[in-house]
């Protein structure tokens, strides 16, 4: 599940081979899964495994999603590091050898983020987005409609967290009532951050946990976390 989400955030093209990889790193018995394209990073914690050693590799992110993907989903796989460019992994009756490149060269993000966030119901936080979705551009010209504009709104005196698209033609807009002491700075979010924070949503029941930077913006899902740089 994990590298199936890291697996779509990861660019195809990428000019920078460190960029297509996957960041396992086994510590304080969690196994991390980092992806990213620079503009959106996933971030993935499970508990639920035997560890042997700590450890941390970067290998390619589709070749292992396309191993995972093919081995019965109950079977039980063995990672281990042989160097620090080769991981070798078995499964049933397979042994793979995957080529890694070091930890080091893998981009360190160190953000702070606002504490007073905004928490949501996932599935209404979803339904927001799977409303406003329909209306964002394809116009590469003007990028700032290329995503969802989420503001917070106010009817009535009550408060809302307002999403609006529009391609020019036509505008779409849903409203989630909040609480009116929530501050939240408006942004935009981008396209592809949408796609994969509705994947995300669709795979957990509870609460979503939302705060913002200036220039960035982080989803908190359960064990998974999403952030993405926004659209000016």
């Amino acid at each position: 599940k994990s590298l199936s989400i890291a697996h779509n955030v990861i660019e195809r093209k990428n000019t920078l081979p460190i960029l297509s990889n996957v960041l396992l790193e086994i510590k304080n018995n969690k196994l991390n899964v980092v992806a990213t394209d620079l503009d959106l990073i996933f971030y993935d914690e499970i508990s639920d495994f035997k560890v042997e050693k700590e450890g941390s590799t970067t290998t390619s992110a589709t070749v292992l999603y396309d191993i995972l993907r093919k081995l019965t989903s109950n079977s039980d796989i063995k990672f281990s590091l042989q160097t620090e460019n080769k991981l070798n992994i078995s499964a049933d009756n397979s042994k793979f050898n995957l080529l890694c490149l070091p930890v080091d060269n893998f981009p360190n993000f160190n953000e702070t983020f606002k504490t007073e966030g905004v928490t949501l119901a996932s599935n209404e936080f979803l339904t927001l987005l799977n409303k406003t979705k329909i209306s964002m551009s394809n116009d590469e010209t003007r990028h700032y409609l290329n995503g969802i504009y989420i503001h917070i709104t106010e009817t009535d005196k009550k408060s809302y967290l307002t999403g609006v698209s529009t391609d020019s033609h036509r505008l779409s807009s849903s409203s989630l009532e909040i609480d009116s002491n929530i501050n939240f700075e408006p942004i935009i979010l981008p396209k592809k951050t949408i796609f994969q924070l509705i994947s995300l949503l669709e795979n957990n029941n509870g609460e979503v946990a939302i705060s913002n930077s200036k220039s960035k913006i982080k989803f908190i899902m359960g064990h998974g976390v999403l952030i993405s740089k926004v659209i000016d």
